[in-house]
């Protein structure tokens, strides 16, 4: 486990959210379930997943979010689907750089409020 993964689980823990990590495409990655709180799947139960392969977290965000089932954002930009374990997965670069830099404490719990919710909006 990096450090930077090591962080971000903890993070994740800390939230009452038991995490897993396994190799993707993008890297290690960390995962954990996670219910859509809004837009057409809400309150649907999938696996949510990050990878950071960019640099230390929490300076630089994850940059991968992987997604079982796969659902897709629309958004286009970079995706792979790819299978790990009996589980299909999809993984979309979607950066949250343009808040990021803003936050005054930059956590997983922002990560998640701010940037997977949005990623739901229109799912």
């Amino acid at each position: 486990m990096t450090d930077n993964n090591a962080k971000i689980r903890a993070e994740l823990e800390g939230l009452g959210l038991p995490t897993f990590e396994f190799e993707s495409p993008q890297g290690t990655t960390v995962a954990f379930d996670y219910r859509i709180p809004h837009g057409p799947r809400e309150g649907e139960q999938i696996k949510v997943g990050v990878s950071n392969p960019d640099g230390d977290y929490p300076e630089y965000p994850p940059h991968w979010v992987h997604v079982s089932p796969p659902i897709d954002d629309g958004r286009g930009g970079s995706t792979q689907v790819y299978t790990h374990g009996d589980q299909q997965w999809l993984a979309m670069s979607r950066p949250p750089a343009d808040f990021w830099d803003l936050l005054p404490t930059k956590h997983m719990s922002a990560f998640i409020d701010l940037h997977l919710a949005r990623i739901w909006k229109d799912a």
